[in-house]
């Protein structure tokens, strides 16, 4: 008899079991989609307790379902029926970084920063929304066959942790990768997630975690008692896996500083010989540069490094890039280009989405500068030269000022800023207009030197991946911006049967912060309305 679940999945095959459930393969027939489904079982409790564990799950695994980060699993549904929880999630083919571990040995350092980054920037995304994931392991951390890197069982684990101790006295969860606190009955936090990742990241270098031992309870009294080995293979990653193992969670590496060290590891060269993994561990091959270490990598002032620090040195780090498996993923085609800095496709921006031409000037305010004549040729762009002297806001205009990117820039009337929840940009738009203003300061996993060869570089993925319908390049050219090197990258494509017209400027500040300011609007307003970009740059500087 074929099993349906709220009357609208039909489960297929089942996909994995663990102690705690089933994960099957389903079919969504109200949405005409295969999806991932969880079915969760609490065994060992009474009746009660059951209830009260259900009522939990769903409530958790709800709140997760709210997380909006590109690394984060995809929650769609949560249904109860015959007495538990089933959890309707996002099916991503992929591969376990335990099944990469298992079937082709420890992965080279970089491709374990940027793993590392990746995750450790979804639980960031999470614990600012107060959500603990509790059941960090490369079990759970999925290497997907279109390169993204998910963390899945958000809302799921972190039931399955409250449910502590079984009727048998066993603890609930994967002692190997459970932090001290945990183990001794405390609450977990923040922290007890760091620690996690750090025993991830240790066996993904090493092969196996760090308090492996012959049985479960040599593995949990190791964990409570010994002291980690140092990793023999991590080189880079030595410092910040180190640093999440500390046993006291208040003297743990903070999530801050973690990612900094990580976005230095993914640079790094990698050990020779014995010190390195698999050339292609995963399905999915690529030669791209890595997309960008996941947000919130940076200090409190809103920077990625210190004030006044430069960034790395990059020489020679993007070819080195060019081997690992973690290519720009497909799923990335989002609304446009984003940044300047890896994370360039976006799937996740929130911006007020193009309805339509406008059937005048964005917001009906004056312009700012006089409109050019049309033309047949490539837009020149704003020529502001090498004078960094702050511009006057235009009549009308009013000044924005945004502390996470650490910049400013003028906006016109009845336009509205808005920030990505998960990412380093704020878009600029008036709803129901077709122009969209944006700027990034997303920092790379791979540091880059020519913003021309970047956008390049860039350019070649989206034709070899197709990501963009109707792409055509109409120029790629060195200028200069605030007595800056930049780059102009001009192109159109097609979204929903519209021609859209884009201008993407990139650059580094002195300090080594990268930036993109993004123009779109439709082909058909591109001429009227390119004159915003142009008051948009002369207004825009970094503080």
């Amino acid at each position: 008899m074929e099993r349906q679940v709220s009357n609208r999945y039909h489960l297929l095959e089942p996909l994995g079991e663990g102690g705690m459930g089933v994960v099957w393969r389903a079919y969504d027939q109200l949405l005409d989609r295969t999806v991932a489904i969880k079915e969760v079982r609490y065994s060992g409790v009474g009746d009660a307790r059951l209830a009260e564990l259900t009522r939990r799950t769903i409530r958790e695994a709800r709140a997760a379902g709210r997380l909006d980060h590109p690394s984060v699993i995809v929650i769609h549904d949560v249904v109860e029926e015959d007495g538990r929880p089933w959890i309707v999630m996002q099916l991503v083919p992929s591969r376990s970084l335990a099944e990469v571990i298992r079937e082709s040995g420890p992965l080279r350092v970089g491709q374990v920063a940027v793993i590392g980054g990746r995750v450790l920037g979804a639980l960031r995304a999470a614990h600012a929304t107060g959500v603990l994931h509790r059941d960090v392991k490369p079990e759970n951390v999925l290497l997907a066959d279109d390169g993204r890197v998910v963390l899945t069982d958000f809302g799921i684990a972190s039931l399955e942790a409250e449910a502590g101790l079984t009727a048998t006295g066993n603890v609930v969860g994967t002692p190997a990768y459970m932090p001290p606190e945990r183990l001794n009955g405390d609450p977990a936090g923040p922290e007890s997630d760091l620690w996690s990742l750090g025993a991830t990241l240790y066996a993904a270098v090493e092969g196996e975690p760090p308090f492996k031992r012959d049985s479960w309870a040599a593995t949990v009294a190791a964990v409570l008692r010994d002291e980690p080995e140092p990793p023999m293979r991590a080189g880079a990653l030595e410092p910040v896996i180190m640093g999440l193992l500390r046993r006291n969670p208040a003297a743990r590496m903070p999530a801050e500083e973690a990612a900094r060290l990580l976005y230095d590891a993914a640079g790094a060269p990698d050990r020779p010989a014995t010190a390195t993994g698999p050339a292609a561990p995963g399905r999915a091959g690529g030669t791209a540069e890595a997309p960008g270490l996941a947000d919130g990598a940076r200090t409190a002032t809103g920077d990625r490094f210190p004030t006044g620090e430069r960034r790395p040195t990059v020489t020679g780090r993007r070819e080195r890039a060019r081997t690992w498996w973690i290519a720009v993923p497909a799923a990335v085609i989002g609304l446009a280009v984003l940044g300047t800095a890896g994370v360039l496709l976006s799937d996740g921006w929130t911006a007020t989405p193009t309805t339509g031409p406008a059937t005048g000037p964005p917001g009906g305010e004056p312009p700012a500068t006089p409109t050019p004549t049309p033309t047949t040729g490539p837009s020149t762009g704003p020529s502001t030269g090498p004078d960094p002297t702050r511009a006057p806001v235009p009549e009308g205009w009013r000044t924005y000022t945004s502390a996470a990117g650490r910049f400013s820039i003028a906006l016109p009337r009845q336009w509205r800023a808005e920030k990505h929840a998960t990412r380093d940009s704020v878009s600029f738009s008036r709803p129901g207009a077709a122009g969209t203003m944006m700027v990034e300061w997303t920092v790379p996993d791979i540091p880059w030197d020519d913003p021309r060869e970047h956008w390049i570089g860039l350019e070649k993925e989206i034709l070899a991946k197709k990501l963009f319908k109707g792409y055509e390049r109409i120029r790629i050219t060195p200028t200069r911006f605030l007595g800056l090197e930049a780059a102009d990258w001009e192109f159109t494509r097609e979204r929903d049967g519209l021609t859209i017209h884009v201008l993407n400027r990139g650059f580094h500040t002195r300090d080594g912060r990268p930036y993109a300011l993004y123009w779109e609007t439709t082909q058909s307003r591109w001429q009227r309305d390119r004159h915003y970009f142009a008051a948009f740059a002369k207004t825009f500087r970094p503080e």
